[in-house]
């Protein structure tokens, strides 16, 4: 497979009408026939896939149409079997006639392109830094569809080149590019507002291209709307065109290329992974239900097409949401009883222990300098732990003595908080912050929460070392606070806290306690090193636990970012194409951490529309 080419100096994109880009409508009256005409056309659709023999033979090309018949309880399911030829009642996926051509109208402004050099730079970056491991798009297709937009009649078996799937890609490439790079940073808008008017004009026909969009669209934030905008929504609503696809049964016995095959289980997977992470981070109920699908699992094969693609990360980092999804739902259950919810936190840390003494070595995190990778991976885990066995909201006894489950809980988050901690030291020293996507800086969140309510605990030497973990992880939110929205909202919430944690850590001092501030270890229990009855109890005394033990990390000396190059003067945007910056900072001093929720109804009910909470 070969890069993006770049072209050189007045190279320009090819004519959308030659073949390569999907076409276009050249007025918005050549719009409304081209659709009517599809629309009449489309009435036979359903008729035409009963009525054709050859239906259960044909392979499904990616330029035609799919019908997935349902359940039983469906029509169409129903009508199918009873005219089928096929006796494999397995086979749910059945093609159709190529699509009817369809070209809604939009403004002309959502069909402009950047230059081409910056075009090749953002496609570069989104499948060097992301598609890797999240391999939401196919690269090689992509990239020869893409290299090849000027057209040479020889790509029947390609789409053209899809403009909603490009500024989906734009806008992800944006975000991950070098945190110094304010001309790609101002224009992440501009992608954002282009994506979603082809998505919301039904500009693109194949419907798991909007399945990637929609996956693509959970890098933006635009403001602290969390149900009808960002994340939450877009995971919603590629779940619903997943279900409508069918892409949640097994297509193995269908007739469907080899290529899409492979697409839709990466697809299906990745979405599900998505799908538990945003659940996870706002406490909401998980869209998808494993016991519903029959897709199979990951494999290294499902991964071709796909350059130096992180295999391991992806296959490890879905089997880590099965398990966390698992005991999530029995947890949350309605129905379930206090002995069914500590039934599946004890399931849940057997298969935790038996995934985090199995990873293949290149996840293991035995170095001090994780890739980006393998950090998600590691934030996630920790993450998981945390959320499994922090105590319950409420301020506990000093008089009551702690029961052994709670020591044992309280080490197993004090661990998994300092390792959050160090892997964000290790991202921010080496200028790969802008690497990570939303559901990591929840993961930051709850680790600020466990170090915020440590900073009060009556132990010094704890309260002392959370202080200090506490403020990395401010200093985190800083670096971050001009990529995600998200940051700058967490920023303006703790920092009243750190600034009255100061009075406290002087107490401390003054009483003799002096702690040096070093960096946390990143230290994960082993069955050789565990107690208390599964794999996850740190093999240490209470007093052990409390203190942390953190070891020297990172030098305090950052390492200069790799940066691409500018785009030249003859390549700039034009006035259009003016990004929007960010507003400035709301201080809310009197925010008291104390009460963690008043605080954040302050924030919604006062920040506006510059700050959002995903």
């Amino acid at each position: 497979m070969t890069a993006p080419a770049t072209p050189t100096g007045t190279t320009s994109w090819a004519d959308p009408t030659s073949g390569g880009l999907a076409p276009r409508p050249s007025t918005a009256n050549d719009a409304a026939a081209l659709g009517d005409g599809a629309n009449e056309d489309g009435t036979q659709t359903m008729a035409d896939f009963l009525n054709r023999e050859d239906a259960e033979q044909r392979e499904i090309l990616r330029h035609g149409r799919l019908f997935f018949i349902g359940s039983e309880f469906s029509n169409l399911h129903y009508l199918v079997r009873q005219r089928s030829r096929c006796p494999d009642q397995r086979v749910l996926h059945f093609g159709s006639h190529p699509m009817v051509p369809k070209l809604p109208s939009v403004p002309a402004e959502v069909l402009e392109l950047p230059p081409k050099p910056l075009a090749d730079e953002l496609i570069r970056t989104y499948f060097v830094r992301v598609n890797r491991a999240l391999a939401i798009v196919d690269e090689d297709d992509f990239i020869k569809v893409y290299n090849d937009a000027h057209g040479d009649g020889h790509l029947q078996k390609h789409r053209p080149l899809s403009l909603l799937l490009l500024n989906a890609v734009f806008l992800v490439g944006a975000r991950v590019s070098d945190p110094d790079r304010q001309d790609i940073k101002s224009l992440r808008s501009v992608f954002i507002r282009r994506t979603k008017a082809l998505f919301d004009s039904r500009y693109e026909q194949h419907r798991e291209t909007y399945l990637q969009a929609a996956l693509l669209l959970t890098w933006q934030c635009e403001d602290l709307e969390d149900i009808v905008s960002n994340t939450w929504y877009w995971i919603g609503v590629a779940t619903r065109i997943a279900f409508g696809m069918g892409m949640h049964r097994d297509a193995t016995p269908s007739n469907l290329n080899p290529m899409d095959k492979r697409l839709w289980i990466r697809l299906w997977w990745m979405l599900f992974q998505f799908d538990v992470l945003v659940a996870t981070n706002h406490g909401r109920l998980q869209a998808i239900n494993l016991d519903e699908s029959d897709v199979p699992p990951l494999e290294p094969h499902h991964f071709e097409g796909i350059s130096e693609p992180q295999c391991d990360f992806n296959i490890q980092h879905t089997r880590l949401c099965i398990i966390f999804s698992k005991a999530m739902r029995k947890r949350v259950s309605l129905q379930s009883t206090p002995a069914d919810r500590a039934e599946a936190t004890r399931e849940a840390d057997a298969r935790l222990a038996d995934l985090i003494t199995s990873l293949p070595e290149q996840l293991q995190l035995s170095t001090s300098d994780p890739d980006p990778w393998q950090a998600v991976f590691h934030l996630s885990y920790s993450h998981f732990l945390i959320l499994l066995h922090r105590p319950k909201p409420g301020r506990a006894s000093d008089s009551e003595p702690a029961s052994p489950q709670a020591v044992t809980d309280l080490s197993i988050c004090c661990d998994a908080a300092v390792t959050i901690c160090s892997v964000f030291e290790s991202l921010r020293a080496r200028n790969l912050l802008s690497r990570l996507w939303i559901p990591s800086i929840h993961v930051l969140f709850t680790a600020m929460v466990h170090f915020s309510d440590q900073m009060r605990s009556a132990n010094p030497i704890m309260a002392a070392k959370s202080r200090r973990h506490f403020d990395s992880l401010i200093a985190t939110l800083h670096a971050l606070k001009g990529h995600w929205l998200y940051a700058q909202s967490l920023l303006n919430l703790f920092e009243a806290r750190a600034t009255s944690a100061n009075s406290r850590n002087r107490i401390n001092t003054d009483a003799g306690v002096q702690v040096e501030g070093q960096r946390g270890s990143m230290v994960y229990p082993t069955p050789e090193t565990t107690g208390g009855g599964h794999g996850l109890v740190a093999g240490s005394t209470p007093d052990m636990a409390i203190g942390g033990g953190p070891q020297q990390f990172l030098a305090n000396t950052s390492l200069a970012g790799q940066h691409g190059n500018a785009v030249g003067d003859e390549h700039m945007y034009g006035a259009n194409f003016v990004g929007d910056g960010l507003g400035p900072a709301v201080g809310v001093d009197a925010v008291d951490m104390l009460q963690l929720p008043s605080a954040l109804e302050f924030l919604l009910a006062g920040v506006g529309d510059d700050f959002g909470f995903m």
